[in-house]
């Protein structure tokens, strides 16, 4: 595995902190393209999905789930964000943060 590999069970679950090391939510999701070789096929990550409820966003999808999460969340609401791959730092993986602060990203609906 060379530097710029991360084996995905080590980011899936992880908290990231923004660059003043706020509290932004847990990855959930990985957005990735499939890149084709003659040597064989590669999967590059482009975004990060990072949800402060992360691990239930999955129970969310379905109607009732997403009325019962809401029903938990405080006033200010569930923010979920979108992180691009070149906004992520990952050279610790088990610490995954964001190169700027979290008021300078847009929160995804």
């Amino acid at each position: 595995m060379n530097r710029r590999e991360v084996r995905l069970e080590q980011l899936m679950g992880r908290k990231v902190r923004d660059a003043e090391g706020r509290n932004v939510g847990r990855i959930y999701e990985l957005e990735a393209v499939i890149e084709l070789h003659a040597h064989g096929n590669e999967y590059v990550v482009t975004a990060y999905d990072v949800c402060f409820f992360g691990a239930f966003e999955w129970f969310a999808s379905s109607h009732f789930g997403r009325h019962f999460l809401l029903m938990l969340v405080l006033p200010g609401g569930h923010r979920r964000y979108q992180i691009p791959w070149e906004v992520m730092d990952l050279s610790d993986p088990l610490r995954p943060r964001l190169t700027q602060r979290i008021d300078e990203l847009s929160p995804r609906q």
